[in-house]
């Protein structure tokens, strides 16, 4: 992983610098990208023998997540870590959407790295936020865009996060002639395949994490497939093969 994309070398840096603070004691970082977690692991920490990590973004499943490091001398901890996020339920009398959300609380001077995953079903959203902006949402925030809404902060056990959960996902079965990941991403997002192409030797594709730059890169049941401007991929089930020599596969796309 030596490829770093313009809008990731910040936060890469956020976490060098996170990474030298920490001598002993337990560091939170902000909310993360999958790719600088993976970056984190694989590239900053991988000599780093005295310090751990785990990461939490408030559910199962979560992309946007946060990475706590520890020295050794905590591992027993480490079971019973506290993050530090608070889950916000936005509800409205129209619906809301994940573009609206983000960007009436960027509008209002928060930072993208204090907001973790927004999960958006109808006319409601569960927003996962650090601790130290929660307040804030909740006091201040009464518009999303010309939508007027209430923000409520939200214990554990008070909402099933589920039922977000599975309205982010869309189920989609198609054939292509071969697993390339040009062909996966035109069909997946219903774009051209020259666009699909574009996209990739712009490096704007990452399967699971890892940014690529050649349109026949092969991908397999299982992978996530991240494109910019139009969101990810899971090729969930490759499935069987057509008379004519397709594959059908069934992926999910997220939006």
């Amino acid at each position: 992983m030596t490829y770093i994309p313009e809008e990731n070398k910040y936060e890469v840096l956020k976490l060098k610098n996170l990474i030298e603070k920490l001598r002993w004691g337990i560091e939170y970082s902000d909310f993360l990208t999958p790719f600088a977690i993976k970056y984190a692991v694989e590239v900053l920490l991988k000599n780093q023998n005295h310090i751990l990590h785990k990461s939490w973004g408030g559910y199962v499943g979560s992309e946007r997540n946060i990475l706590a490091l520890f020295s050794r001398d905590f591992e027993e901890y480490v079971e019973n870590l506290t993050y530090p996020i608070q889950k916000i339920l936005i509800e409205a009398k129209n619906n809301l959407s994940h573009r609206q959300i983000l960007g009436s609380l960027i509008g209002n001077g928060l930072k993208r790295d204090k907001i973790g995953d927004i999960l958006v079903k109808e006319n409601s959203a569960l927003v996962f936020v650090k601790d130290e902006i929660a307040t804030y949402i909740v006091t201040n925030i009464d518009k999303i865009g010309k939508v007027n809404v209430k923000c409520s902060l939200i214990e554990n056990n008070q909402i099933d996060i589920n039922w977000f959960i599975n309205n982010n996902s869309k189920r989609i079965v198609f054939t292509v002639a071969s697993l390339r990941v040009d062909s996966v991403i035109s069909h997946g997002f219903g774009i051209s395949r020259e666009e699909a192409t574009d996209l990739i030797r712009q490096m704007k594709v990452a399967v699971n994490w890892i940014y690529i730059d050649k349109p026949s890169y092969p991908v397999k049941e299982g992978d996530l497939i991240s494109v910019g401007h139009h969101g990810r991929l899971k090729i969930d089930k490759v499935l069987t093969q057509t008379k004519k020599g397709r594959i059908s596969i069934e992926v999910l796309r997220f939006s």
